[in-house]
């Protein structure tokens, strides 16, 4: 059964600027980015959010595209998730890392934060590495930050994991020119058990490949 690429970005803004007035007007918004077709898992960010908040996150289709924006107005969230939780606003793609209150806590509040951070920003897939099939699985994320992946190494040696990383790997992006990537892995079966006993996934389609895996033992591309 296939299934739609993730698409799930998370944007927090604050700008000042004026009505016609010339009264001031200040505006904060808290912006997840999704993919239409990730219901369940979009309902999964939208519950949790309120949850944690009591604030309900609109739902905006995009006609254009297959996104949906999931977003708020709250100066006060706004407020927590940057000052409290070390979320930068607006552009954070190249300064992002770990939060210090996420690295101070403890081994449970940091297995949940990267199950979340999985969830939207890694990949799961299962390699053809010896000709049996696709049976050899591969956790991968990918940042611009360097600070990020730095901090995922600590958090992976302090769970246990064995990784590799690469670093300042140059990729063409079609938006932005030449970019500088940093990749951190964790490969092969003692990793994913790991993974799955400690972390595990609340994203559908991850769950669902790594449930096909263990069932049959290899899982195809696109399933």
């Amino acid at each position: 059964m296939p299934a739609s690429k993730i698409l799930l970005r998370g944007h927090l803004s604050y700008s000042v600027g004026k009505q016609r007035t010339g009264t001031k007007l200040a505006r904060s918004q808290i912006i997840i980015a999704g993919n239409s077709n990730e219901t369940e898992y979009l309902q999964f960010i939208q519950d949790i959010f309120y949850s944690l908040f009591n604030v309900e996150l609109s739902y905006e289709k995009d006609n254009r595209s297959d996104t949906v924006l999931l977003r708020a107005h709250s100066k006060g969230i706004l407020k927590f998730l940057s000052e409290k939780c070390e979320i930068p606003l607006n552009r954070k793609t190249e300064i992002v890392n770990v939060p210090e209150i996420i690295k101070c806590s403890s081994k449970g509040i940091k297995c949940a934060f990267l199950r979340g951070l999985a969830d939207t920003d890694f990949s799961v897939t299962f390699k053809n590495k010896t000709n049996k099939g696709h049976n050899y699985p591969v956790i991968k994320a990918s940042f611009r930050s360097k600070r990020l992946v730095q901090d995922l190494e600590k958090l992976y040696r302090e769970i246990g994991f064995k990784y590799c990383v690469i670093y300042n790997l140059k990729q063409d992006d079609k938006r932005f020119g030449p970019i500088f990537m940093n990749h951190i892995y964790l490969n092969g079966r003692k990793n994913i058990y790991r993974w799955i006993k400690n972390i595990g996934f609340s994203n559908y389609k991850f769950n669902r490949k790594v449930d096909k895996w263990l069932k049959d033992g290899v899982c195809p591309p696109g399933y």
